[in-house]
This record gives structure tokens, sequence and C-alpha cells, in this order.
């Protein structure tokens, strides 16, 4: 990740709303066509003040656009994302050390499925169990349990989980590979009338939308039996 000079991060918050908005409309990962009156309504400012912003931020290199009768196509680009991930961090730290409780309690739903064996390969990376160790207050197995999920409740509040702070695994590097940031939520998978500690991990660059990857102390599929497509439910409370 690039590094931002002070006078940068404190720049890019007068485009904040925009940045967030177009990464709403999926502008962190390919063009998003809108016009700037519809922009700038959705963060409530006028669409002259849209399109000087807008200008701005190409001469900022924070977004790139082409442009149509349809209107606009912006996509968000690798500067514009990094000062979001700065954003995001400044964030996570006043959250997490301010003493805050999450209040929130989400029931989640899934049927079991097999991966592809990836989670083995990065759960048994030294350098991430490490940081599990000590971030979690399990030591975690060697593998991932996947969820496929079942129902637009389930997709919802799994949305609104990843809106939660999250505690994290730094990134690193191990000769040419390069290994990336993790997110945790921990959570209690509710299985046999018991609460099993787990957390939900969540890579920062992933393609899965309806898929949740799990650890927890045990491999769950030998030790209860479970097996691909029984339904299970997971627990943040």
């Amino acid at each position: 990740m690039k590094n931002i000079s002070k006078g940068a991060k404190d720049s890019v918050f007068n485009y904040l709303e925009i940045l967030i908005a177009l990464g709403k409309m999926g502008g962190a990962r390919r063009l998003v066509t809108c016009t700037t009156s519809e922009l700038g309504e959705s963060v409530g400012i006028s669409q002259q003040s849209t399109s000087r912003k807008l200008v701005e931020m190409e001469n900022m290199k924070l977004i790139v656009r082409n442009y149509s009768q349809r209107g606009n196509s912006i996509k968000i680009t690798p500067e514009g994302i990094a000062n979001l991930e700065h954003v995001f961090t400044d964030l996570w730290m006043i959250l997490t050390t301010s003493g805050r409780e999450v209040t929130e309690r989400l029931i989640l739903r899934g049927k079991v499925i097999t991966g592809m064996a990836e989670g083995a390969y990065y759960m048994g990376q030294k350098a991430y169990r490490e940081q599990f160790a000590m971030l979690l207050d399990f030591i975690p197995f060697p593998g991932t349990l996947n969820l496929q999920i079942l129902d637009e409740i389930t997709l919802s509040n799994f949305e609104r989980l990843l809106r939660l702070p999250a505690k994290f695994i730094s990134g690193f590097k191990d000769g040419d590979r390069v290994f990336g940031k993790v997110f945790i939520w921990p959570i209690f998978i509710l299985l046999n009338n018991e609460k099993i500690p787990a957390a939900i991990v969540r890579p920062e660059r992933t393609h899965h939308t309806n898929q949740i990857e799990i650890i927890s102390p045990d491999h769950i599929k030998e030790k209860y039996g479970v097996k691909d497509g029984d339904e299970l439910q997971i627990v943040l409370e």
C-alpha cells in the first residue's frame, strides 16, 4: 500500500462521501455509470458541486472517468482505494479502542460445502497462525469451514457484519509470495446445544459474496460429524 502524506489524507476527506457512494455502487471493482445529478443527490450536494469535485478527483488520480450520453462511467483507482483503506484503518482504531461493545446479535445460516483447500494452505502459514493465536482465545485448526449462504436474511445480516469493526491479521511477504490482510469477527457456532467458539475470516481481496469462511479450534466436520449439505447456525453476540 502506498504511503499517504498527512496533507493528502486530510484533503481526501473533501471527497470521502463521493468515494463511499461510488464504492457502494461497485465502483471499487468496475466502471459504474451515473449522472452527476444522481451522484450529487446520493450525497446531498448540487450537480455543479459534484461536477467540480469529480474533476478535482480525476486530477488527484482518485478516480478515472469515461463519458457517454448515458452519463459518467467512473471507477475508483488504486490510489483512491488506498485512501479509503487509510480512512478505514483510522476509524477502526478509534472504534476498537473506545471501549464500545458490539450490541448487535446477528444470526447467520449456511449450508456446509467443500472449499478449494485454500483455507488449509493459508491457515498453515506460520505468520498467520501466530497472529491468529494472539488475537483470538484459541489456536485455530489449520483449515476453514465453508458455508454457503442460504437466504436473503442471512445475506443481509452478513453484509451488516462486514460493516462492523473487525480485528485484522496483517499481511506479509514470504519470498516472492505476498499474503494479504485478513479481517476477523469472533462468533459462535450453534451445534448440538453447544456454543463453539469460532471466527469468521475474510481476506482483504476476496471474490466470494455468498460464502462464509470460519476458523475454530477443532476440525468441526470430524469432531461433530458435520458433513457437506448440513445446515449450521452461527451467531455474533
